[in-house]
Protein backbone atom coordinates (compact mmCIF):
# COMPACT_ATOMS: atom_id res chain seq x y z
CA UNK A 1 0.00 0.00 0.00
CA UNK A 2 1.48 3.75 -0.86
CA UNK A 3 2.41 5.74 1.92
CA UNK A 4 2.26 9.50 1.62
CA UNK A 5 6.02 10.63 2.12
CA UNK A 6 7.48 14.39 2.95
CA UNK A 7 9.18 15.45 -0.30
CA UNK A 8 11.38 17.27 1.78
CA UNK A 9 14.92 16.52 0.51
CA UNK A 10 15.58 17.90 -3.35
CA UNK A 11 16.98 16.19 -6.57
CA UNK A 12 19.62 17.05 -8.40
CA UNK A 13 18.83 19.68 -11.03
CA UNK A 14 21.14 19.10 -13.50
CA UNK A 15 21.09 17.29 -16.37
CA UNK A 16 20.56 13.18 -15.94
CA UNK A 17 23.41 11.27 -17.40
CA UNK A 18 22.07 8.76 -20.30
CA UNK A 19 23.16 5.95 -21.78
CA UNK A 20 24.27 6.40 -25.44
CA UNK A 21 22.40 2.87 -26.02
CA UNK A 22 18.50 2.46 -26.10
CA UNK A 23 16.78 -0.79 -25.86
CA UNK A 24 13.77 -1.47 -28.11
CA UNK A 25 11.37 -4.77 -28.05
CA UNK A 26 8.43 -5.50 -30.32
CA UNK A 27 5.41 -6.03 -27.71
CA UNK A 28 4.55 -9.33 -29.55
CA UNK A 29 7.53 -10.58 -28.85
CA UNK A 30 7.59 -10.46 -25.01
CA UNK A 31 5.96 -13.36 -23.41
CA UNK A 32 5.72 -11.83 -19.65
CA UNK A 33 6.35 -8.44 -18.37
CA UNK A 34 7.51 -7.82 -14.58
CA UNK A 35 5.36 -6.49 -11.99
CA UNK A 36 5.55 -3.05 -10.20
CA UNK A 37 5.35 -2.63 -6.39
CA UNK A 38 2.98 -1.19 -4.91
CA UNK A 39 3.92 2.07 -5.10
CA UNK A 40 3.65 1.72 -8.62
CA UNK A 41 6.84 2.79 -9.95
CA UNK A 42 9.33 0.12 -9.49
CA UNK A 43 9.81 -2.84 -11.83
CA UNK A 44 10.00 -6.22 -10.07
CA UNK A 45 11.27 -8.93 -12.09
CA UNK A 46 12.45 -9.61 -15.54
CA UNK A 47 10.90 -9.15 -18.92
CA UNK A 48 10.78 -12.76 -20.60
CA UNK A 49 10.93 -12.90 -24.11
CA UNK A 50 9.14 -15.56 -25.80
CA UNK A 51 11.32 -18.29 -27.58
CA UNK A 52 13.93 -17.29 -30.48
CA UNK A 53 12.83 -13.52 -29.68
CA UNK A 54 14.94 -10.90 -28.43
CA UNK A 55 15.48 -6.88 -27.85
CA UNK A 56 17.55 -4.40 -29.96
CA UNK A 57 19.83 -1.90 -29.35
CA UNK A 58 20.17 1.27 -31.05
CA UNK A 59 22.64 3.87 -30.61
CA UNK A 60 21.85 7.59 -30.30
CA UNK A 61 23.43 11.05 -29.36
CA UNK A 62 23.24 10.70 -25.53
CA UNK A 63 23.23 14.56 -25.47
CA UNK A 64 20.44 15.04 -27.46
CA UNK A 65 18.02 12.19 -25.96
CA UNK A 66 14.95 13.79 -24.59
CA UNK A 67 12.81 12.11 -22.06
CA UNK A 68 9.67 14.62 -21.06
CA UNK A 69 6.56 13.66 -19.03
CA UNK A 70 3.55 15.69 -19.76
CA UNK A 71 -0.04 15.18 -18.13
CA UNK A 72 -3.49 15.94 -20.27
CA UNK A 73 -7.08 15.52 -19.84
CA UNK A 74 -9.95 17.00 -17.78
CA UNK A 75 -10.51 17.12 -14.46
CA UNK A 76 -10.65 13.79 -12.43
CA UNK A 77 -9.74 12.32 -16.00
CA UNK A 78 -6.18 13.53 -16.53
CA UNK A 79 -3.70 10.61 -18.22
CA UNK A 80 0.47 10.71 -18.54
CA UNK A 81 2.25 10.78 -21.29
CA UNK A 82 6.26 10.43 -21.44
CA UNK A 83 7.01 10.40 -25.14
CA UNK A 84 11.06 9.55 -25.43
CA UNK A 85 13.34 11.17 -28.32
CA UNK A 86 16.71 10.37 -29.80
CA UNK A 87 18.71 11.41 -32.54
CA UNK A 88 20.46 9.10 -34.30
CA UNK A 89 23.70 10.45 -36.45
CA UNK A 90 23.77 9.62 -39.99
CA UNK A 91 21.68 7.64 -42.16
CA UNK A 92 22.99 4.03 -42.01
CA UNK A 93 21.25 1.11 -44.17
CA UNK A 94 20.65 -0.88 -41.07
CA UNK A 95 19.11 1.91 -39.54
CA UNK A 96 16.73 2.83 -42.67
CA UNK A 97 15.81 -0.73 -42.40
CA UNK A 98 15.09 -0.86 -39.04
CA UNK A 99 12.90 1.99 -39.50
CA UNK A 100 11.47 0.19 -42.69
CA UNK A 101 10.69 -3.09 -40.70
CA UNK A 102 9.54 -1.48 -36.98
CA UNK A 103 7.09 1.40 -38.03
CA UNK A 104 3.61 0.59 -37.18
CA UNK A 105 5.03 -2.22 -34.59
CA UNK A 106 3.91 -1.83 -30.84
CA UNK A 107 7.18 -0.98 -29.32
CA UNK A 108 8.42 -0.70 -25.26
CA UNK A 109 12.03 1.23 -25.16
CA UNK A 110 14.03 1.20 -22.35
CA UNK A 111 17.21 3.88 -21.52
CA UNK A 112 19.75 3.22 -18.80
CA UNK A 113 20.24 6.27 -16.64
CA UNK A 114 22.27 7.28 -14.34
CA UNK A 115 25.58 4.30 -15.31
CA UNK A 116 27.92 7.40 -15.42
CA UNK A 117 29.31 7.43 -11.89
CA UNK A 118 26.77 9.23 -8.19
CA UNK A 119 23.82 6.49 -8.12
CA UNK A 120 23.22 3.09 -8.99
CA UNK A 121 22.00 2.91 -12.68
CA UNK A 122 18.67 1.73 -14.15
CA UNK A 123 16.50 1.77 -16.55
CA UNK A 124 13.51 4.16 -17.44
CA UNK A 125 11.00 2.02 -18.77
CA UNK A 126 8.32 3.62 -21.87
CA UNK A 127 5.94 1.84 -22.96
CA UNK A 128 3.39 -0.83 -21.52
CA UNK A 129 1.48 -3.67 -22.43
CA UNK A 130 -1.95 -1.78 -22.86
CA UNK A 131 -0.36 1.79 -23.67
CA UNK A 132 2.42 0.93 -26.34
CA UNK A 133 4.78 3.19 -27.88
CA UNK A 134 4.58 3.71 -31.59
CA UNK A 135 7.63 5.17 -33.90
CA UNK A 136 7.53 8.28 -35.72
CA UNK A 137 10.33 9.18 -37.58
CA UNK A 138 11.82 12.93 -38.68
CA UNK A 139 14.76 12.68 -40.87
CA UNK A 140 17.04 15.54 -41.93
CA UNK A 141 19.63 15.01 -45.03
CA UNK A 142 20.26 19.18 -46.13
CA UNK A 143 23.92 20.74 -46.51
CA UNK A 144 23.98 21.32 -43.12
CA UNK A 145 23.47 17.80 -41.51
CA UNK A 146 22.39 13.95 -41.76
CA UNK A 147 20.33 12.72 -38.74
CA UNK A 148 17.43 11.25 -38.09
CA UNK A 149 15.25 12.74 -35.29
CA UNK A 150 13.02 8.99 -33.40
CA UNK A 151 9.92 10.35 -31.93
CA UNK A 152 7.50 7.89 -30.02
CA UNK A 153 3.59 8.18 -30.02
CA UNK A 154 1.75 6.57 -27.70
CA UNK A 155 -2.07 6.31 -29.07
CA UNK A 156 -3.66 4.52 -26.09
CA UNK A 157 -3.92 6.41 -22.79
CA UNK A 158 -2.51 5.39 -19.68
CA UNK A 159 -2.09 6.65 -15.90
CA UNK A 160 1.16 4.86 -15.58
CA UNK A 161 4.29 6.98 -15.14
CA UNK A 162 7.64 5.32 -16.68
CA UNK A 163 8.73 2.59 -14.47
CA UNK A 164 12.50 2.18 -13.11
CA UNK A 165 13.67 -1.48 -14.22
CA UNK A 166 16.45 -2.96 -13.10
CA UNK A 167 16.80 -6.75 -14.60
CA UNK A 168 18.52 -7.73 -17.77
CA UNK A 169 17.28 -8.15 -21.42
CA UNK A 170 17.41 -10.93 -23.78
CA UNK A 171 19.53 -9.95 -26.64
CA UNK A 172 20.64 -12.46 -30.11
CA UNK A 173 23.06 -13.70 -27.75
CA UNK A 174 23.65 -14.19 -24.55
CA UNK A 175 27.38 -15.40 -22.99
CA UNK A 176 28.13 -19.13 -22.88
CA UNK A 177 29.43 -20.66 -19.65
CA UNK A 178 31.43 -24.11 -20.12
CA UNK A 179 30.38 -27.30 -19.11
CA UNK A 180 31.06 -28.12 -15.43
CA UNK A 181 32.13 -24.61 -14.69
CA UNK A 182 31.94 -24.03 -10.71
CA UNK A 183 32.63 -20.39 -11.34
CA UNK A 184 30.97 -17.75 -13.94
CA UNK A 185 33.17 -15.22 -15.68
CA UNK A 186 30.52 -12.28 -15.66
CA UNK A 187 33.67 -10.25 -17.80
CA UNK A 188 31.05 -9.26 -20.62
CA UNK A 189 29.28 -7.18 -18.33
CA UNK A 190 26.20 -6.82 -16.89
CA UNK A 191 23.55 -9.54 -19.46
CA UNK A 192 22.40 -12.37 -19.65
CA UNK A 193 24.58 -16.05 -19.03
CA UNK A 194 23.41 -18.85 -20.45
CA UNK A 195 24.59 -22.16 -18.16
CA UNK A 196 24.75 -26.03 -19.77
CA UNK A 197 24.16 -29.14 -18.64
CA UNK A 198 27.36 -30.67 -17.08
CA UNK A 199 28.72 -33.95 -17.25
CA UNK A 200 28.04 -34.43 -13.16
CA UNK A 201 26.61 -32.30 -10.44
CA UNK A 202 27.58 -28.85 -10.21
CA UNK A 203 27.44 -25.96 -7.80
CA UNK A 204 28.15 -22.75 -8.89
CA UNK A 205 30.17 -21.33 -6.21
CA UNK A 206 30.94 -17.47 -7.45
CA UNK A 207 30.75 -15.17 -9.98
CA UNK A 208 34.25 -13.65 -11.73
CA UNK A 209 35.21 -10.12 -12.65
CA UNK A 210 31.38 -8.58 -11.72
CA UNK A 211 31.40 -4.69 -11.46
CA UNK A 212 29.80 -3.07 -8.87
CA UNK A 213 26.39 -2.68 -9.11
CA UNK A 214 26.75 -5.09 -12.31
CA UNK A 215 22.95 -6.86 -13.06
CA UNK A 216 23.97 -10.74 -14.50
CA UNK A 217 21.27 -13.06 -15.27
CA UNK A 218 22.06 -16.76 -15.17
CA UNK A 219 20.02 -18.54 -18.16
CA UNK A 220 19.32 -22.37 -16.95
CA UNK A 221 20.25 -25.28 -19.11
CA UNK A 222 17.82 -28.18 -18.51
CA UNK A 223 18.93 -31.39 -18.61
CA UNK A 224 20.14 -34.47 -16.15
CA UNK A 225 22.66 -31.97 -14.24
CA UNK A 226 21.59 -28.60 -14.14
CA UNK A 227 23.95 -26.53 -12.01
CA UNK A 228 22.77 -24.96 -8.95
CA UNK A 229 23.31 -22.16 -6.20
CA UNK A 230 23.12 -23.12 -2.77
CA UNK A 231 21.83 -20.37 -0.23
CA UNK A 232 24.24 -21.43 2.43
CA UNK A 233 27.16 -19.96 0.36
CA UNK A 234 27.83 -16.36 1.53
CA UNK A 235 28.92 -15.34 -1.80
CA UNK A 236 25.05 -14.95 -2.62
CA UNK A 237 22.09 -13.82 -0.59
CA UNK A 238 19.38 -15.77 -2.21
CA UNK A 239 15.84 -14.88 -1.21
CA UNK A 240 14.10 -16.54 1.19
CA UNK A 241 17.33 -18.35 1.86
CA UNK A 242 16.06 -20.87 -1.26
CA UNK A 243 18.61 -23.05 -3.63
CA UNK A 244 18.27 -22.44 -7.03
CA UNK A 245 18.25 -24.58 -9.65
CA UNK A 246 19.46 -23.91 -13.12
CA UNK A 247 16.67 -26.27 -15.10
CA UNK A 248 15.20 -25.13 -18.61
CA UNK A 249 13.21 -21.97 -18.40
CA UNK A 250 14.58 -21.13 -15.37
CA UNK A 251 16.25 -17.42 -14.67
CA UNK A 252 18.02 -16.04 -11.89
CA UNK A 253 19.20 -12.08 -11.57
CA UNK A 254 21.62 -11.05 -9.10
CA UNK A 255 23.36 -7.68 -8.57
CA UNK A 256 26.74 -7.02 -7.21
CA UNK A 257 27.77 -5.32 -4.13
CA UNK A 258 30.95 -4.66 -3.24
CA UNK A 259 32.43 -5.48 0.52
CA UNK A 260 35.94 -5.24 2.12
CA UNK A 261 38.74 -6.39 -0.33
CA UNK A 262 37.10 -5.83 -3.26
CA UNK A 263 35.33 -8.37 -3.56
CA UNK A 264 31.64 -8.68 -4.41
CA UNK A 265 28.39 -10.26 -2.79
CA UNK A 266 25.45 -11.08 -5.54
CA UNK A 267 22.16 -10.72 -4.03
CA UNK A 268 19.00 -11.81 -5.81
CA UNK A 269 16.47 -9.80 -7.22
CA UNK A 270 14.62 -12.49 -9.16
CA UNK A 271 14.12 -15.67 -9.87
CA UNK A 272 11.63 -17.30 -12.68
Amino acid sequence: MYTNPNILVKGKGSAENKSFEVVLMDLNDIASFPSRDDNGILMVGNFVMKAGKYATKMQVSSSKTSLPVTSEGEEDNVSISALPEFSVPGSTQDFEEFIQNWTNRSIVVAVQVGACGGGTPFYRLYGTRCAPLSILLEGQNNNDATMNLVKFQQFAKTDLMPGRYTGTFTFATATTVPVDATTVDVTNGSGEYQLQDNAGATVITDLTNAETDGVYTLLGSGGSNPATIEASNTNFLMAGAVDWQGLSGAMLTVKAFEVAGGDHVFVEISRT
